[in-house]
């Protein structure tokens, strides 16, 4: 299967989902979806601002930083759909860390100086 989304990878999204994720969050047509959701998510928190569309006119930094960003989000969407293969705790520690790093994330996308920056 060939990764769906534009903004992350599969293999991004594994790494944010971290060690011991269980067959339901790895499975690839599942990790496509999360992808799909957390680049919809994105587009619609910087208000239409095309980062799919416009992703070739992006920067080289900022697409990687944006991976990032995209990965958290669908490994977010991942462990939030099926929270059984860990305790609590680190299920929770786990969706705090990427919530995080998304929203931390969105702060930046909703500055117009790093979208002009990002070369949209």
């Amino acid at each position: 299967m060939v990764d769906e989304g534009t903004l992350a990878t599969t293999a991004q999204v594994l790494l944010a989902i971290g060690q011991d994720g269980n067959a339901t969050q790895i499975l690839e047509a599942n990790t496509n979806i999360w992808i799909l959701y957390a680049e919809s998510e994105l587009e619609m928190e910087t208000d239409g601002k095309g980062l799919v569309v416009n992703y070739a006119s992006i920067t080289a930094t900022y697409k990687q930083w944006l991976a990032s960003v995209a990965a958290a989000r669908a490994a977010w969407h991942a462990i939030n759909q099926d929270q059984n293969n860990w305790d609590l705790a680190t299920t929770q520690s786990k969706l705090n860390v990427l919530d995080s790093i998304y929203q931390a994330g969105v702060e930046n996308l909703r500055k117009e100086d790093v979208i002009a920056r990002m070369g949209l």
